[in-house]
C-alpha cells in the first residue's frame, strides 16, 4: 500500500489538504476480484488516519480512498498514524513507522507478516507550516517538510519535524471566561465608572439648560392690575321755572 499525505497547517491552527491511501490493483485482485472489497480488507491492517471527507479514488493502476481536510482543527490530528499537535509556540508532527502499528490483520496469521507489509509500504509526505522549521529528519524547502520512504527500503522509526507557531489569536472577555480564564475585572469596573461619570454630567447639564429655559420664557408685558373706578359725573341740570 501506499500513503499520500500532502498538509498546510493555518495560523489560526487548523489544517487543509488531502491523504490518499491506495493499493495496486493487480495486487488486490490476487486476494479478491472485487478491488473495492480487497482493499477494504487491506485497509484493516493500517492504524487509524485523521478524519476527513472521504471519497473513492481510482485510475488505471491504484484503487484506494482520498480523505480531504478543509481547515480542519488540529485537535483532530491526534490519531494512530498522523500527530500534529501545538505544543505552546511549536508545532509538532510525527508520523511513526513502528511495524507494530501496521499489518495487524496479516500478524494474527503470522506474526512475521507484520514486518513484511511494512517492508512493502511506501510513503511520501509533505506538511507546510506558517513558521519556520526547526528541526526534521525530513527535506525542508522553505517553510516545507516533505519524506520520500520507498517500498522494500529501511524505513526510519518515525517521521518528525518541529517549526515555529504564531502567537495564539487574542480572546475576548467573554471567551476568557468560557474557557475558564479569569475575568478582567478591574478594566471592566473603571469602565463602568467612566460611563456613569458622563451619564452624570449629561444630567446636570440638562437640569441648568432647563432652569435657563424657563427663565427665558417668562412673561415680559406689563403687569395687568384690578380695573380702575368709573370717574363721578356731574349730576343733570334742573331748569327754574316760574309760576304763571
Amino acid at each position: 500500500m501506499q500513503l499520500n499525505l500532502g498538509l498546510t497547517v493555518n495560523p489560526d491552527d487548523t489544517i487543509s489538504g488531502q491523504l490518499l491511501l491506495t493499493a495496486q490493483k493487480s495486487v488486490l485482485k490476487q486476494r479478491n476480484p472485487d478491488v473495492a472489497v480487497a482493499f477494504a480488507e487491506l485497509r484493516q491492517n493500517i492504524p487509524t488516519l485523521p478524519a476527513g471527507t472521504e471519497t473513492r479514488y481510482e485510475d488505471a493502476t491504484f484503487y484506494g480512498i482520498q480523505i480531504t481536510y478543509r481547515k480542519t482543527p488540529l485537535a483532530q490530528f491526534t490519531s494512530e498514524s498522523v500527530n500534529l499537535v501545538r505544543d505552546d509556540d511549536l508545532y509538532r508532527f510525527t508520523l511513526p513507522l513502528d511495524p507494530q502499528k501496521y499489518g495487524g490483520k496479516v500478524a494474527e496469521q503470522d506474526p512475521r507478516n507484520q514486518q513484511a507489509f511494512m517492508t512493502l509500504m511506501a510513503f511520501e509526505i509533505s506538511v507546510t507550516f506558517p513558521g519556520r522549521v526547526l528541526d526534521t529528519n525530513g527535506t525542508i524547502t522553505g517553510r516545507s517538510v516533505s519524506w520520500k520512504v520507498v517500498a522494500n527500503q529501511p524505513k526510519p522509526a518515525e517521521l518528525r519535524a518541529v517549526a515555529e507557531a504564531p502567537p495564539p489569536p487574542a480572546t475576548s472577555p467573554a471567551a476568557a471566561v468560557v474557557s475558564g480564564g479569569s475575568f478582567p475585572w478591574l478594566p471592566v469596573v473603571g469602565g463602568v465608572v467612566v460611563l456613569l461619570l458622563v451619564v452624570a454630567v449629561v444630567v446636570v447639564l440638562l437640569l441648568r439648560r432647563s432652569r435657563g429655559g424657563s427663565k427665558d420664557t417668562a412673561p415680559t408685558g406689563p403687569a395687568t392690575g384690578p380695573p380702575a373706578p368709573p370717574h363721578p359725573t356731574a349730576p343733570p341740570h334742573r331748569r327754574q321755572g316760574g309760576s304763571s
